[in-house]
């Protein structure tokens, strides 16, 4: 049976609003990078969880264009690269303005006003961030593995070390400075109080992601806290430079594929760098959000289950929208994005979407293997998170299963024994922290928060990428 559907993404706290733009862009505005929109794109919702999914034909087209591309065309990657970090500093310049703005003092116009410079700002920068780390990570992982491994012999251990990334992560950088913070201040109450209380303000946006949470000044005081018994340990990005040269000069690398390592590192940096800048973009606009509510009678929860066109053509004196709708949505309701537009699907067509692709995405439930992103090989129970929300339910030395993950789920990636996701690829936010972190790690198995339950005994291989119950 030919797979019909690809599984994307899954969460928990993924409302409509949150996350429209990235959906457009992916459906439509990607084709500036990738050559052609991800669509249609299917977002399913139920009681609240998202699902989201696209066809596999059209997820393999992109793929194949884009390795191609890469291929022929070495200057390309740091061509998107550079556009992406011309495009960074504006969205940077406007993100202080939202955060100096007083959204109650302005008209309903101005609003609107704001969120469409917003979206164009939104739509000049995605194109250039995730897609390529996306749509690269499968097929570089498999062009590298074959050649590394299975005909240069290199030693699992040495290949980790190949595809660690040379650039130091948003969240490395801001675990850095708090120990600093930490270190030079400690002996002062009053003067590491202050300090942290400025590392708030700037970095209070760092667990967000698209609609996740938002940290208090006790989350870094609590962390600095720790500091005081375990140093956080700091990579040496030097070293690890002199170790891939030793590695590549021993084995004799061909420069093609010292190039493909070189493509990896850069694909690191954008997906980073794309998620620092845009979680901090998303916090930045949500009192936006917030005051569009109020204004329409709507918490921030129940506003999240709109479009943004349909809370514009309220706020310009169209018929109004109630928390009903956005109840209803939640419980049950399929989106379709399709070149960039948006539209919420009647009831026939979604029950019959969801019946369709459940039937396809069966057919996967007997095949759990994926990628092994960090070494190792541990057994414990499975704790699977729904989203970020859910941190405090994992305990130490459990099995965190998961959609993929993000930055808000640090605090659950710190007790885990391992990480299993059903997204991602060497490229991913869970291959990086688990190399960081120092713990087994098996990213891309599709499928894994379906076959595995909370309280499950599994064995996780992450040397032969093999997750199994036992």
């Amino acid at each position: 049976m030919t797979q019909k559907y690809h599984f994307i993404h899954e969460r928990g706290d993924y409302p409509p609003l949150a996350v429209e733009n990235v959906a457009r862009n992916w459906s439509g505005h990607i084709k500036k990078t990738v050559g052609s929109g991800e669509a249609p794109l299917f977002f399913l919702y139920q009681k609240g969880q998202c699902l989201i999914y696209s066809y596999e034909s059209k997820h393999q087209e992109i793929i194949n264009y884009v390795f191609n591309k890469i291929s022929k065309n070495k200057a390309y990657i740091t061509k998107v690269k550079d556009i992406f970090d011309q495009r960074s500093r504006v969205i940077e310049k406007f993100i202080k303005e939202l955060e100096t703005s007083h959204f109650r003092s302005l008209s309903n116009q101005e609003l609107i006003e704001i969120k469409n410079k917003y979206n164009n700002l939104y739509d000049q920068i995605l194109p250039y961030g995730e897609p390529l780390p996306h749509f690269l990570k499968e097929k570089l992982h498999s062009v590298l593995k074959e050649y590394f491994i299975d005909q240069k012999k290199i030693t699992e251990a040495e290949f980790e070390l190949l595809i660690t990334p040379n650039y130091q992560s948003f969240l490395s950088k801001e675990n850095q400075e708090l120990f600093k913070i930490f270190k030079k201040f400690s002996r002062f109450p009053d003067y590491l109080n202050n300090q942290l209380k400025r590392h708030y303000q700037k970095y209070k946006w760092i667990l967000f992601d698209y609609s996740s949470i938002i940290v208090n000044l006790k989350y870094f005081q609590k962390r600095a806290g720790v500091f005081g018994k375990t140093p956080p340990e700091i990579a040496d990005y030097a070293k690890l430079k002199r170790q891939k040269s030793r590695i590549i000069k021993k084995y004799k690398v061909d420069l093609k594929f010292q190039y493909y390592l070189d493509i990896l590192d850069k694909l690191y940096y954008l997906m980073d760098k794309k998620k620092e800048i845009l979680t901090h973009f998303h916090f930045a606009i949500t009192p936006l959000y917030k005051e569009v509510g109020r204004r329409l009678g709507l918490s921030l929860e129940e506003v999240r289950w709109f479009l943004w066109s349909e809370l514009k053509d309220v706020l310009e004196n169209k018929p109004a929208l109630t928390g009903k709708i956005a109840a209803s949505r939640e419980k049950f309701s399929v989106i379709k994005f399709y070149e960039g537009r948006a539209d919420f699907l009647d009831f026939g067509k979604s029950q019959k979407i969801v019946k369709d692709i459940r039937a396809d995405q069966q057919a996967l439930v007997n095949k759990l293997k994926g990628t092994p992103a960090s070494a190792g090989k541990v057994r414990g129970t499975v704790c699977y998170l729904k989203s970020a929300k859910e941190n405090n339910k994992i305990k130490k030395g459990q099995i965190l299963v998961v959609s993929n993950t993000t930055p808000d789920f640090m605090p659950a990636l710190k007790k885990a024994a391992a990480i299993v996701t059903n997204e991602g690829g060497l490229t991913c936010h869970a291959a990086i922290v688990s190399r960081e972190l120092k713990i087994p790690s098996i990213v891309g198995t599709k499928i894994a928060t379906q076959v595995f339950k909370d309280g499950d005994l599994v064995e996780v291989d992450a040397n032969l990428g093999i997750i199994k119950k036992i």
